[in-house]
This record gives C-alpha cells, sequence and structure tokens, in this order.
C-alpha cells in the first residue's frame, strides 16, 4: 500500500481545526505531569528538585532514586500511551472526553495491565537495540511505532493479547512503511534542527567578532552570548512544539488507520 504522505497531513490539518486547545492540552498537561513527579523523587531522595545532588547522598538513596525513576517513567509511559489512545479515538469518532480522561486513558481497567506491560517492553527492546548501534535503534522505534494503537484496537474488540503481541504486528505491519514513517517525522522535526542551527551560527559569528579579547573576557562573551542564544531558541522550539507535536500525532494517527484499516478491530467471540 503506497501512503500519500501530503493527504494524511492535509487531513490531520482538517481534523485539528477548532480542536488546538484540546490537543495542545494533550500536550503539556502530561509534560506537567511527569516533570511535578520526577522532581518530586528528585526531592525525596536528594533534598532538592533535581539530580544535581546525587554524588552527596548515600548509595542507598542513590539506588532509591535509580528504582523510582525507572517506575516513574513505566508508568509514565501508560501515560504518552493513553494519548495516542485519546488521539486515535478522536481521529475515528471526533468525539474529544474530558481532556484528563484522556490522558489517564491507559489507566483503565480494561486498558492498564496490557498498555503497562506493552509500553514497558517496547521502551526495553528499543534500548537494547540502541545500546547495540543506534542506527538499528532508531529503525526498531519506527518498526514499533504502531504499537500503542494496534494494542488499544485489540482491546477494543475484545482481543486477549499478550504483552508482545502488539509489538510483533506492529513489526508486521511496518515492513516496507518504515520510511514512510521515518519522512512523515523528519517534516515536522527539521524546523526544530532549522531553528537550533540558526541560533548555533549567530553564535559561531558573535565568537569571531570577539576580536583578540583576553581568555577570560572571551569566555564570559561566549557565555553571555550563548545565554542570548539559547534561550530564544528554546522558546521559539517550545512555541514551535505546541503546533508541531499535536500535528504530527494526528498524521501518525492517520497514517495507521490508513494502513490497517479496521483489522485489529475485528470483534472476537
Amino acid at each position: 500500500m503506497k501512503i500519500n504522505r501530503k493527504e494524511l497531513r492535509k487531513i490531520a490539518r482538517k481534523q485539528l481545526k477548532g480542536n488546538w486547545l484540546w490537543v495542545i492540552g494533550l500536550l503539556i498537561i502530561p509534560g506537567i505531569i511527569n516533570l511535578i513527579v520526577q522532581h518530586t523523587n528528585d526531592y525525596v531522595w536528594t533534598g532538592t528538585f533535581n539530580a544535581n545532588n546525587l554524588y552527596n547522598i548515600s548509595w542507598w538513596q542513590i539506588v532509591g532514586w535509580m528504582l523510582f525513576t525507572l517506575i516513574i517513567g513505566v508508568f509514565i509511559g501508560v501515560l504518552s500511551w493513553g494519548v495516542k489512545y485519546a488521539t486515535l479515538a478522536f481521529r475515528d469518532t471526533s468525539k474529544k472526553p474530558n481532556i484528563f480522561k484522556a490522558i489517564f486513558s491507559g489507566y483503565t481497567s480494561e486498558y492498564f495491565t496490557p498498555t503497562l506491560l506493552t509500553s514497558f517492553l517496547t521502551s526495553l527492546f528499543t534500548f537494547l537495540w540502541t545500546l547495540l548501534l543506534i542506527i538499528p535503534g532508531i529503525i526498531k522505534s519506527f518498526s514499533y511505532a504502531m504499537a500503542p494503537y494496534i494494542l488499544k484496537d485489540m482491546i477494543d474488540s475484545n482481543h486477549k493479547t499478550s504483552a508482545t503481541e502488539a509489538i510483533r504486528e506492529s513489526q508486521k505491519v511496518m515492513k516496507g512503511h518504515k520510511g514512510s514513517l521515518f519522512i512523515i517525522w523528519l517534516t515536522f522535526n527539521v524546523w526544530y534542527f532549522v531553528v537550533t542551527l540558526i541560533g548555533l551560527i549567530i553564535f559561531l559569528l558573535q565568537l569571531r567578532s570577539s576580536g583578540n579579547l583576553l581568555l577570560a573576557d572571551l569566555m564570559l562573551r561566549a557565555l553571555i552570548t550563548l545565554l542570548l542564544v539559547f534561550i530564544p531558541v528554546m522558546i521559539i522550539n517550545f512555541i514551535l512544539s505546541l503546533y508541531l507535536e499535536p500535528f504530527y500525532r494526528q498524521t501518525v494517527a492517520n497514517f495507521y488507520r490508513t494502513l490497517v484499516g479496521d483489522k485489529y478491530l475485528k470483534k472476537e467471540e
């Protein structure tokens, strides 16, 4: 099946029209929850709201911090899959549930256990492939990309799925289509690269114009210039993300439905 990437973006843009506040909420609120939980974990184990104090605490506190960081990561993974569930449901029905209900949809009774197990294994397999080599890890991340959507369809069709079934099915349906999804990803993320590259060029040009300053003065100027460039780049990229991330997420949901149709929605007796 040939994927028309331009048409997918066009459809996503129409679906998002008039719904931007809702989809931006799906982006921002999980991020805020993640920050609160992570910084709370840092404070409990290190006494500060960041992990920079690890070298000043005992070994058992470090172990505790690492263990809870892993647990938090797993449960935040369920949260992110819930957002994908809500996005696919919105794509299929145009319905927008309460935003917190949408975000925590992965925590409902029928979804929680399979989502927890499958999302953890997906992250683990991707991590292990990345440890082997960066490129295989990237390839596998695209190979597993449809797993959340497949799992949702399977659960909705009352299919009793194993922890790895959605992952295996994702690899099957993505054969011959990983390149298409990569190009979709690239067309959205290239704007972050462009903004960052412009900032880097401005930074280097400012340093080049520093002339024959003393080393201390040059370092101070470099620091000031870096801050003056880095902060606007971060702000611009954040503003871009409010548009690009929901747009990309909606496009991927359309990509999935175009690719598999109702294959995994067939009801089981």
